[in-house]
Formats: C-alpha cells, sequence, structure tokens
C-alpha cells in the first residue's frame, strides 16, 4: 500500500485553498451581492419594566427615544428583498440601566425574526434608550366643573354637579405634585334645556397650564356632568313702609332702594306668574321715627320657590332708606261756597246758616307741601240724604259734618261741622 504524504505540496494545497474560497466569494457575490434596507420608526419593547415597578418607582420614556427613527439592515440582496419592519426585533432590558447625571440609559439589542445567521450587520439610529425614574406618588384631588360658550339670550347656567367629586392621580412624584387642580368643562353653546353629558378630567398646574395626562394613571378619565339652565326675567321690587312717625313728624312718600328691581331665574312657567316682588317686612316699619329709617333686607326669603336670583353677582340684599320730616303746620280760611251738597231731595233747596264767608281748617303735613297749599284747593261735599230723616216735611236746620278733600300730601286734624238749612221750594 502506498502511503500519502499529507504535507507534499503543502504551499500549493493552501494557495488553492484560498483560490476556491476567492472563487465562491466572487461568484456569491455576482449573483447575490451583499445589500442594504432601511426601515422607519421601529418601535423598542421595553422588558422587565417590573425591576423598576416592584420598587415603588415610575418611568418616563425621554424625547421619544424608544422609537428608532431608522434601522439599517446588511444581507444578502435575496435576503434583504424579503425583509419587512415586521422582522425587526428592538428591545431595551431595563434590568440594565446606567444613570448618568439623573438619565438612566438602557442599551438597544437589536436582532431579527428569520434570516438571523445571513444577516452581515444590522444597526440602529441611536444605541440607547433614555429614562427618568422617580418615585411613584399618588394624590386626590377634587374635582371642579365649569362651562364655556354662550347660552341663548334669557337663559342662565344653574347649578353644574358632577357625579363623583374626586379623583385619584398616581405617577412620578414631580409630575403628581405638580398637579393642583382637575376639571371638566361642558360646551353649553345655544341650549335652552338641562344637559347631561360625560366630560373628560383635565389637570393643570398652579398657573392653570394643562398638564399632559400621558405618564399618569388617573381612576378616572372622564365624569358625568349635569348642568341647568335656567329662564330669566327682571321683575320691580315695591317696598311697603308701615307706620306712622312720631308726633310732629311725617313720611315724605319717598323711597330709596338698591335695588329696585331684580333678575329672577328658574323654570319659565313659574317666572311667568311673577310680575312684582311686594316687600312687607317689619324692618320697614317706621313708628315712632323722628329721621330717617335706613334698613337692609335679605330678599331671598321673598322668593317663590324655585326661584333664585339670575344674577351671580347679586348677594341678595337690599338697602332701603325710607324719608321722614319734621310736620308743618297751617292755617287757612276756606270759604263755605266750596261746600258741594249732594242728595239733595226733590222740592227742596238747601244753604249755609252759619255766620261770616269762611271756616277755618289746620292742615300739617311736610313743609314744600304746606306751604304750596292755598284756600283754594280745599273743597268739601255735604251728603243731605245721610242728614235728614224721613217724613214728607224736612224742610229745617241740620248740623252736618263735611267730608273735607285735601291735596296730597297735606293732613287735617280737625272735624268741621256746619248748620243746613234745608228749605222746601214753593
Amino acid at each position: 500500500m502506498k502511503n500519502l504524504n499529507l504535507t507534499a505540496n503543502l504551499g500549493l494545497k493552501i494557495a488553492s485553498l484560498l483560490f476556491a474560497a476567492l472563487l465562491w466569494f466572487l461568484v456569491t457575490n455576482i449573483s447575490d451581492p451583499v445589500d442594504s434596507v432601511r426601515f422607519s420608526n421601529v418601535q423598542v419593547t421595553l422588558r422587565n419594566t417590573n425591576s423598576i415597578t416592584d420598587n415603588n418607582q415610575v418611568y418616563q420614556v425621554l424625547e421619544d427615544s424608544d422609537i428608532l427613527s431608522t434601522v439599517t439592515v446588511y444581507a444578502p440582496r435575496s435576503i434583504v428583498d424579503s425583509l419587512s419592519k415586521e422582522n425587526i426585533v428592538a428591545y431595551a432590558d431595563l434590568e440594565n440601566t446606567t444613570n448618568i447625571d439623573g438619565v438612566y440609559y438602557v442599551a438597544i439589542q437589536l436582532d431579527t425574526n428569520k434570516y438571523r445567521n445571513q444577516i452581515q450587520s444590522i444597526s440602529g439610529s441611536i444605541d440607547a434608550v433614555r429614562l427618568s425614574i422617580e418615585e411613584r406618588a399618588s394624590k386626590t384631588l377634587a374635582i371642579s366643573a365649569t362651562t364655556s360658550g354662550s347660552l341663548t339670550e334669557g337663559y342662565i347656567i344653574g347649578d353644574v354637579i358632577t357625579d363623583q367629586n374626586q379623583i385619584r392621580i398616581t405617577g412620578a412624584k414631580s409630575v403628581v405634585e405638580s398637579v393642583k387642580d382637575a376639571s371638566v368643562n361642558v360646551e353649553v353653546t345655544g341650549y335652552t334645556t338641562n344637559i347631561g353629558t360625560n366630560a373628560e378630567i383635565h389637570l393643570y398646574d398652579e398657573d392653570g397650564n394643562e398638564i399632559p395626562r400621558d405618564n399618569l394613571k388617573l381612576s378616572s378619565t372622564s365624569v358625568g356632568v349635569s348642568v341647568t339652565i335656567l329662564a330669566t326675567k327682571r321683575v320691580p321690587i315695591i317696598y311697603q313702609v308701615s307706620g306712622v312717625p312720631a308726633e310732629g313728624y311725617v313720611a315724605t312718600g319717598q323711597i330709596d332702594a338698591n335695588p329696585d328691581s331684580v333678575l329672577l331665574a328658574g323654570r319659565m312657567s313659574v317666572l311667568n306668574k311673577i310680575d312684582t316682588i311686594i316687600i312687607s317686612d317689619a324692618s320697614l316699619d317706621i313708628t315712632g321715627y323722628t329721621g330717617n329709617l335706613t334698613t337692609t333686607i335679605d330678599l331671598s326669603g321673598y322668593l317663590p320657590g324655585n326661584v333664585t336670583f339670575g344674577d351671580e353677582d347679586f348677594n341678595g340684599i337690599a338697602t332701603v332708606v325710607a324719608y321722614i320730616d319734621k310736620k308743618n303746620d297751617k292755617i287757612l280760611n276756606v270759604p263755605y261756597d266750596q261746600i258741594e251738597f249732594t242728595n239733595v231731595p226733590d222740592g227742596y233747596e238747601v244753604m249755609i246758616g252759619e255766620d261770616g264767608q269762611t271756616f277755618s281748617l289746620s292742615v300739617s303735613g311736610l313743609a314744600e307741601k304746606v306751604n304750596s297749599i292755598n284756600a283754594k284747593d280745599v273743597s268739601g261735599t255735604v251728603d243731605v240724604s245721610q242728614m235728614v230723616g224721613a217724613g214728607d216735611d224736612l224742610a229745617g236746620e241740620y248740623r252736618a259734618n263735611v267730608s273735607l278733600s285735601l291735596p296730597g300730601g297735606v293732613t287735617t286734624a280737625n272735624t268741621i261741622e256746619v248748620t243746613v238749612i234745608l228749605n222746601k221750594v214753593e
């Protein structure tokens, strides 16, 4: 048997081997050359997130660093042509984080879920996800409700009520502490009837800037809201003063009141029945007063049921001044011929049986009223039918009281009695 010498012509053998490899490489690259493909916006999956959350911490991805703007794959053209974005596997393991100046970096691992052994290289536009990691915190906030827009003219907003009045938020401590208000808003433009709807909850800092909810957990994201829409009507207020001032004083009749009208709000069917608000209050009693009465009155006690004030700036308190002044006296000499006789029996004539032409009358009232009155402004009447009795002959002398008529604002304590002569006409 002939012995084989494997070392014979060793250089030639190695050269042949290298030539064969080169030839294979050239043939391969000519028939299936290496090419590249790019995929955009590849999502990086975060693994082992519980390594943070189990420590009562929360994380937030910074600047969308969990999205690769591009991933480039190098592989034979036949492989490249058959790859899609769904074949790219990108992940970051949160068990392996590096803290640099308060920012946590997590290396991004890239792979494919097919042709793995035929991929020459794969790279992304960035090599790490950047995170902020903070202590988890929670806070409970009251939910406020507001409205926006304009109602139809003649209507106003009544009560705005939410079906729950609190919300609990959880997230990074710095974010949670920055939240100062939670509120919902309902658009009311054009409404004339009550509104029932669901409204999204918004969060705000102390300056009124809205805080995104993306990285916060809310116990509720929306609440039910009921908005009451009320009709309005403006009506006058009548203030009724009672009582009599002290002796020697008189009510001028002038009343200054603020307000003298009020805007009411309620159901239209109720408002249609209200034309005035009449205030008859014990505080408007001027009995014994020698000067002006000034008082305040809570008008809310005079509103009908289910009716409220329509002006949100009005607190329901009215200020009233009833004016009182000293009483002036004046003596008037009133001519008897200013007395008129009524209901004179047929066939009779009547005349005054008094001496003189006038009777004396003392009148009292405000200075301006008393000073302006004259005797000619006073008149009187005698009802003859109330003076005479029954019978065939009514002629004779009678005593009768005169019913006096005085200008407004003037009174008299006098009783005027006259002798009346009734004669039969021949």
